[in-house]
């Protein structure tokens, strides 16, 4: 299976706008699929179609490509569905739906539980739950191996990763980094979801489902541990490197310091 012409839907996104210069590197010929109202510009070779996100419209766009890669945020995971219809619609080969893992730059945002402007770090059931972190220079390299790699990797679970480490170790390449240490305030996995179901109940999906996220990753359940995944960490295969924990939060603290 050779696939060479490829739509992206969500390119402006938070992920998006981040893969995107990965993906620029690639032959692919790429076409940002945007909504009709959106002023999002993109890099000139990129093509950009504009959708009201109809069937119809969808379907047109997506005739004749080889993939359609979806980046759109948790607020609109609901439209991902009309996205899928026009994919098939359309006889498209590969469908990437968007569901990325964690993503270390979510550091810098203190997704993880670090505040590097207080030097704060939150510690959920002790720190110590090991998750697998991808940062989104690797999410891009991956997606090109993977439409790259199109027949080995079809209808699979693709996990690839830049690291696994827990909080405990963030927290000491952090204090290596700046050359401080961080107060600690401890959470249980507990209060972060009586937290999270407070603020969906409210209606808050945004800071309400990251919570919800934050106490299933970084809490005892450990979910976002692929360590021992079905068919393993597709680095090797892909041809991606693994990264070290260190070199990447001292490049976080870094750009954190530029701006």
């Amino acid at each position: 299976m050779s696939i060479k012409n490829v739509s992206i839907v969500g390119a402006s996104g938070n992920i998006g706008s981040l893969v995107i210069p990965e993906l620029v590197k690639s032959s692919f010929t790429l076409t940002a699929v945007t909504r009709t109202t959106s002023t999002a510009t993109f890099p000139a070779s990129i093509k950009v179609a504009k959708s009201d996100f109809s069937l119809a419209s969808l379907t047109e766009i997506f005739r004749g490509r080889g993939a359609v890669v979806s980046m759109l945020p948790i607020t609109a995971l609901g439209e991902q569905a009309i996205v899928i219809e026009a994919a098939i619609a359309a006889s498209v080969k590969r469908f990437i739906p968007s569901e990325y893992g964690s993503d270390s730059t979510g550091l810098a945002q203190g997704f993880t539980g670090f505040n590097l402007a207080t030097k704060t770090a939150t510690l959920i059931d002790g720190g110590k739950t090991r998750f697998t972190s991808t940062n989104v220079a690797q999410i891009g390299r991956a997606l090109v191996a993977i439409l790259n790699q199109a027949e080995e990797t079809a209808n699979k679970l693709v996990f690839v990763e830049s690291f696994t480490t827990t909080q405990l170790e963030i927290l000491a390449a952090l204090e290596k980094a700046v050359g401080e240490k961080f107060q600690v305030v401890n959470l249980t996995s507990e209060d972060v979801r009586t937290e999270a179901a407070r603020q969906l109940a409210e209606g808050n999906l945004l800071e309400g489902g990251g919570k919800l996220i934050t106490a299933l990753v970084l809490g005892k359940e450990g979910l976002e541990d692929h360590s021992d995944a079905e068919g393993g960490i597709w680095n090797a295969r892909l041809g991606l490197p693994k990264e070290n924990l260190e070199d990447e939060v001292a490049r976080v603290v870094q750009t954190a310091a530029a701006n």
